[in-house]
């Protein structure tokens, strides 16, 4: 992932409840979570946690201020309540 935006739509996902790590450095051969690829990088993943299964939008492009979920900054719109709030 990085700041400019590549017309990259939002990816589409169902996870189980539990702890994940959005890769950020794009070396990962698990997109889109981290596998440590990142190593020896200034890159860092973004952590997240669901407290319940649920459908969210990861951002591909970047420009999300709600990372790792996508806010609509790049045009897309998640569906009402599809993403939780920041912080959770």
């Amino acid at each position: 992932m990085n700041n400019d935006s590549n017309g990259a739509m939002p990816i589409r996902i169902t996870l189980d409840p539990g702890v994940y790590y959005r890769c950020t450095c794009g070396r990962s051969s698990h997109l889109p979570f981290c596998d440590e690829s990142h190593s020896g990088s200034s890159s860092h993943p973004v952590r997240f946690e669901l407290r319940e299964r649920q459908t969210v939008y990861l951002c591909a492009c970047g420009r999300s201020k709600q990372q790792p979920f996508c806010d609509g900054g790049c045009g897309f719109q998640p569906p009402y309540g599809a993403n939780p709030e920041k912080g959770r």
